[in-house]
């Protein structure tokens, strides 16, 4: 492929991020996660990418003397009772960060607010940004299901991210957990692999269950011998090596599982068992598995939000919409293929 047809959009698509993502990346801006800046350079420079010096001239002639029109302030409220959640977890942080990304592309600046700041009621918050002209608000994760966040949503325009929220029931983006466990699962099967074991922990009710209901359809289609019931370990060390004793899989999905978790159980991965992360962060080098897309999540959020402050839409809505994103596979060293 000659190398001047190579696209930031073809960049995008190969790293499984959002176009917006690519070009900031490419261009090292500070709000794109270090780890993710890298990969996505690598894969430009797999491709044969070259940045047309023509075009970026123009591009940035155009843009100073288009400027971008502002637009008003967000708020990214934080309704976890840690006040820094946002910045402890690695989803929700790779998520904010390309929303913030996106925002100011759209001509917002934003600014975290949290709900539980000592002195200062909801009732209270919500006057302060109103007085601030801020009515647009996405809404974190407080990381436990079934989640109820006590504000006054009368004059705003809200999106939230996750199932952690259920009252109020806002529309909300969210990684297609359920898909993305049938694409893990094709990969695994395709490598050849037969015996296919899932653990999952006591937060797995905040992703709606998705991955056991995606893993349990999935061996539903395999002859009952090679069936083997996931692992619920809840972070017991010595339930997990009792399962893989019993069951002996000879690959392990997981939706957030450390490798050092398999290491205190004294199960060596890939010598053991092979290891797929339905959450895949790019820091977790030569691991295998789906890239989620909470960089793309981000985006869709500061989009969503865009589209319901211009037609002016407060409040809770009577029918709330779910935007759902596809991660992307990446292959690693922890899944080899089978002979």
């Amino acid at each position: 492929m000659a190398t001047s047809r190579i696209t930031v959009a073809e960049i995008a698509r190969q790293a499984g991020v959002s176009r917006s993502a690519a070009s900031y990346a490419l261009r090292d801006d500070p709000n794109i996660a270090p780890a993710t800046r890298e990969r996505i350079k690598r894969v430009a420079q797999q491709l044969g990418y070259r940045p047309d010096p023509v075009l970026a001239k123009l591009m940035a002639h155009l843009h100073v003397r288009r400027g971008t029109h502002y637009l008003g302030k967000l708020a990214f409220l934080n309704p976890s009772r840690d006040r820094d959640f946002l910045q402890r977890t690695h989803a929700l942080r790779e998520f904010f960060a390309n929303a913030a990304v996106q925002a100011g592309a759209l001509g917002y600046q934003t600014e975290e607010f949290w709900l539980y700041e000592s002195g200062r009621s909801p009732k209270r918050l919500a006057q302060i940004l109103l007085n601030r002209g801020i009515n647009g608000i996405v809404l974190g994760s407080t990381g436990q299901p079934g989640s109820i966040v006590d504000f006054p949503w009368g004059k705003f325009t809200a999106v939230t991210v996750g199932y952690s929220v259920v009252s109020p029931s806002l529309n909300r983006v969210v990684t297609n957990h359920y898909r993305n466990t049938l694409l893990a699962l094709r990969h695994v099967t395709e490598a050849g692999y037969r015996r296919i074991g899932l653990v999952v922990d006591k937060e797995e009710p905040t992703m709606e269950n998705l991955h056991l209901a995606a893993f349990y359809v999935h061996q539903r289609a395999l002859p009952v011998k090679q069936w083997i019931p996931a692992c619920v370990s809840s972070g017991d060390i010595g339930a997990l090596r009792a399962w893989f004793n019993r069951y002996r899989p000879d690959v392990i999905l997981n939706a957030d599982m450390p490798l050092q978790y398999l290491e205190k159980a004294g199960i060596r991965v890939p010598q053991d068992v092979a290891l797929v992360s339905l959450l895949r962060w790019d820091d977790q080098a030569g691991i295998a598995g789906v890239l989620p897309g909470y960089e793309r999540l981000g985006t869709s959020a500061i989009n969503l939000l865009a589209s319901q402050l211009h037609h002016n839409e407060t409040g809770v809505p009577a029918n709330p919409h779910i935007m759902l994103t596809e991660g992307s596979w990446i292959d690693g060293e922890s899944l080899p293929v089978k002979r």
